[in-house]
């Protein structure tokens, strides 16, 4: 087993919204995107799939539930492709596109591959830059937007935006303790994703 360590950058947004993550290389997609949705600050409550060449990878529970097979998207099970079939060389990069509303394109890079230590408890969260936009604000562009507002208190939708983002929110903050802390429970996470289909 190796261990891989991977750059996950939230695409066209600046400054570049990062995390940097190390995970077992028999780690599923279908783990990876948990560890994204964590490692980001995202709620998993959206739709996802990854591109790899020509495939969509993604949870086939919920893309053949909503009839993406029906629009060409030919939708493979994330849970059969393991990291080491995908990621071959360092440098190489795949997609992986969350929420079909506001579309949160990511692009996941291999950095390193270590044959050791074998100590490590995977999954890792090592760095990150910036906060995560907050769920459903509209994309690249209400980001964007909502980022504008909170540079000026005098703006008539201040005080709704700040609202809604909350009190402590920062765009150029990586809250890494928050983000550890949700890494820590990332089974229980992934166990009440589940329950969702039963």
């Amino acid at each position: 087993m190796a261990t891989y360590t991977l750059k996950i950058t939230l695409k066209d947004i600046q400054p570049e919204i990062e995390r940097t993550v190390q995970v077992s290389s028999e780690s599923s997609l279908y783990l990876l995107h948990h560890i994204i949705q964590e490692a980001m600050g995202w709620e998993c409550s959206h739709l996802y799939h990854f591109t790899v060449e020509k495939l969509t990878i993604g949870d086939l529970r919920l893309l053949l539930s909503d009839g993406y097979d029906e629009m060409g998207m030919n939708p493979v099970d994330d849970k059969n492709y393991m990291l080491e079939d995908i990621f071959q060389q360092v440098g190489q990069k795949i997609d992986y596109l969350y929420d079909y509303g506001d579309d949160w394109e990511h692009e996941i890079e291999l950095m390193a591959i270590e044959n050791d230590p074998q100590y490590l408890v995977l999954p890792l969260l090592l760095n990150g830059k910036n906060a995560c936009p907050p769920e459903d604000c509209g994309g690249t562009h209400g980001y964007q937007e909502i980022k504008e507002i909170l540079k000026n208190v005098q703006h008539k939708e201040y005080a709704a935006t700040l609202g809604y983002v909350g009190a402590k929110f920062h765009p150029e903050k990586f809250d890494k303790k928050s983000a550890l802390k949700r890494f820590s429970k990332l089974n229980e996470l992934i166990i009440q994703y589940e329950r969702g289909f039963l």
